[in-house]
C-alpha cells in the first residue's frame, strides 16, 4: 500500500460492509426471519459472534420504570459476511448474532440469535438433529459448525413494527426432540406517541396475544395522556399469574381521566377477591367529612385507603369510582407513619358510626356518631387529642375537660365523654389504676390493675368486658374490624 494512503478504520470497514449487504439484498428483513427456526438466515445477512453486544442483554424486556418504546441498540463492530466469519478452533458454545437492514433507515438491527452447543452435551433427539443438518446444507456457516460436532440448540428471533420498534421476541428450543418448542418471550404494543401500552410475557400461552392478553400470562398495561404539553400516566397495571387458575394485579398508579380533579390512586386485585385494597387514593369523595379529612405533619391530606369486607369486588370499580359505594368498606387515613384513623362504611352509606385512632395496634381514641354523622360519644386513652385535624373539624378538643379531683392519686387511662346536641361534652366514666400513682413513673395500660367507674371515683363496672359493653367500645376496635382482630399491616 502506498505510504500516503491510510488503511481503512474498523468503523469504515463496517460501513462499507453494511452498504455491500444492502446492495446484495434489497429486503434483508424478510431474509432474516424464518418460520422454521431450523432454517438458517439467508447468506446475505451479516453475522457477529462473541460476547453479548452492549444494550442487547435486556432488550425488549419488561418496561418497568420506562415509558418509551425500545429501539434496537447500534450493531457491534465485527459484523461480517457469514462465509467470512471466524469460528473458534475448538468445539464449544458458539453464539451467532444476525443483523438485518431496517426498512425504515437501512441501518443494521439484530434479528436473530442462534446458540450452537456440542452434541455430546445435549439430549437432542436424532430426528431433531437430522432436520437441522438437512436445512443447513445450503449455508456455509451452519455446515462448518456441524463439522465441529456442534448442533443448533436455541434460536431467538426479533421482529419489529413499521416504525422499527421491537414487537416480539420468540425463542425456539431445539435442544431436545421433535416437535420444536417455540415460546414467545416478550410482546410489545405502543401508542402513536411511541409509548409502551402493553408488554406481555406469555409463559403459559406461549404466543403474543392478538386481542386482550390472557389472565394466565404475565403482562403490564399502561395508559397515558398529554395535558398542557406534559405527559400524564393514567394507568400502570401489572398482571401476575400465581397458578393456572389464580392471579393478582397491581394498579399503581391509576387515574380515571387527565383532568386536574380526576380520581386517582393505587390498588391491589386478585382472582379470588377482586379489588381488595385501594390505597393512597382520592376515592370515596362522598365518604369525606370534616373530621376524617385529617392532615399529615406537613398540613396536607394525602388521601385514604380502602379494604373490602365482603368480596368479591368487581374490577370495574377501578374505572368507575361510584361503584365503591355499593360495597361495605373499611377506610384508613394516615396521620403520619404510625397513627391511623379507621372507619367502617356500610354498603350505600357515607356515614361511619365509629372512628378509631390507632397507634401501631393500640387504640388511642374512639369516636361514635349518630345517624346524621354528628359525634355523640368520645372515648380517649391517656387523654389523647387529635394533633392535626382538617381545616374544618367537627369537634374542638379544647372542650374536653379531664379533671377528676377524687382520683388525683391514681393514674387515669380511659375517659368517656357524652356529647350533647349542641356539641358540649360531659365526662361520664373513666378507668384508672387501682394502685397509687408513682409521680416519677407511668404505668402502661397493659400492666395496670384497672378499675372502671365514674368521675367521682366510684367503681361501677367489674370487668373490661362490662365497661366495653356499656359504651359500645372495644380494646381491639371490633366495631370496624368485625371479621378479625385488628391488623396493623393495612
Amino acid at each position: 500500500m502506498p505510504h500516503d494512503q491510510e488503511a481503512p478504520s474498523a468503523g469504515k470497514r463496517l460501513v462499507a460492509f453494511v452498504f455491500a449487504l444492502l446492495a446484495a439484498c434489497g429486503n434483508c428483513a424478510a431474509a432474516c426471519f424464518q418460520a422454521n427456526p431450523m432454517v438458517p438466515p439467508s447468506n446475505d445477512i451479516g453475522v457477529y459472534t462473541g460476547e453479548t453486544p452492549e444494550g442487547l442483554m435486556a432488550f425488549g424486556e419488561s418496561p418497568y420504570g420506562r415509558t418509551r418504546a425500545p429501539y434496537p441498540p447500534p450493531p457491534p463492530a465485527g459484523i461480517t459476511k457469514q462465509d467470512q466469519q471466524r469460528l473458534p478452533g475448538e468445539a464449544g458454545t458458539v453464539k451467532l448474532w444476525y443483523f438485518e437492514a431496517s426498512p425504515k433507515d437501512r441501518s443494521l438491527r439484530v434479528c436473530r440469535v442462534d446458540v450452537w452447543l456440542p452434541r455430546q452435551h445435549l439430549g437432542q433427539g436424532q430426528g431433531m438433529f437430522e432436520q437441522i443438518a438437512r436445512h443447513s446444507k445450503g449455508n456455509a456457516l451452519s455446515r462448518s459448525l456441524l463439522d465441529q460436532d456442534l448442533t443448533l440448540a436455541y434460536s431467538t428471533s426479533y421482529s419489529y413494527d413499521s416504525k422499527g420498534r421491537i414487537e416480539q421476541i420468540i425463542q425456539a428450543d431445539l435442544s431436545k426432540d421433535l416437535p420444536v418448542d417455540t415460546t414467545a418471550q416478550h410482546c410489545n404494543r405502543y401508542d402513536d406517541s411511541d409509548r409502551v401500552i402493553l408488554w406481555v410475557n406469555p409463559e403459559h400461552t406461549k404466543k403474543c396475544p392478538i386481542g386482550e392478553p390472557s389472565l394466565r400470562d404475565e403482562w403490564r398495561e399502561f395508559r397515558y395522556a398529554t395535558v398542557d404539553g406534559k405527559e400524564v400516566q393514567l394507568r400502570s397495571r401489572w398482571h401476575l399469574p400465581k397458578s393456572t387458575a389464580r392471579w393478582r394485579e397491581e394498579w399503581s398508579p391509576f387515574q380515571i381521566d387527565p383532568t386536574p380533579d380526576s380520581v386517582w390512586g393505587n390498588a391491589f386485585v386478585d382472582s379470588r377477591r377482586g379489588v381488595y385494597e385501594i390505597f393512597g387514593s382520592t376515592y370515596g369523595k362522598l365518604d369525606n367529612n370534616a373530621a376524617n379529612m385529617v392532615v399529615d405533619v406537613f398540613g396536607r391530606w394525602n388521601g385514604s385507603n380502602y379494604t373490602f369486607l365482603k368480596p368479591p369486588v368487581r374490577i370495574s370499580l377501578l374505572e368507575n369510582p361510584d361503584e365503591l359505594y355499593k360495597y361495605e368498606r373499611r377506610r384508613m387515613t394516615r396521620l403520619d407513619g404510625h397513627i391511623r384513623l379507621y372507619e367502617l362504611f356500610k354498603a350505600n352509606e357515607h356515614i361511619s358510626r365509629h372512628r378509631f385512632y390507632i397507634l401501631e395496634g393500640y387504640v388511642l381514641r374512639h369516636e361514635q356518631l349518630d345517624a346524621k354523622g354528628k359525634i355523640k360519644r368520645i372515648i380517649t386513652v391517656n387523654d389523647w387529642r387529635q394533633p392535626r385535624p382538617g381545616p374544618n373539624p367537627d369537634f374542638d378538643d379544647r372542650l374536653l375537660k379531664t379533671s377528676a379531683p377524687l382520683l388525683i392519686a391514681h393514674q387515669v387511662y380511659h375517659r368517656v365523654y357524652e356529647i350533647d346536641a349542641n356539641g358540649r361534652p360531659t365526662l361520664v366514666a373513666l378507668s384508672w389504676n387501682r394502685s397509687v400513682r408513682n409521680p416519677l413513673k407511668r404505668t402502661p395500660l397493659t400492666m395496670a390493675d384497672l378499675v372502671f367507674g365514674t368521675p367521682d371515683g366510684q367503681e361501677k363496672w367489674k370487668t373490661r368486658e362490662e365497661f366495653d359493653k356499656a359504651f359500645d367500645t372495644s380494646e381491639y376496635a371490633l366495631q370496624i374490624f368485625p371479621e378479625r382482630p385488628m391488623d396493623d399491616d393495612e
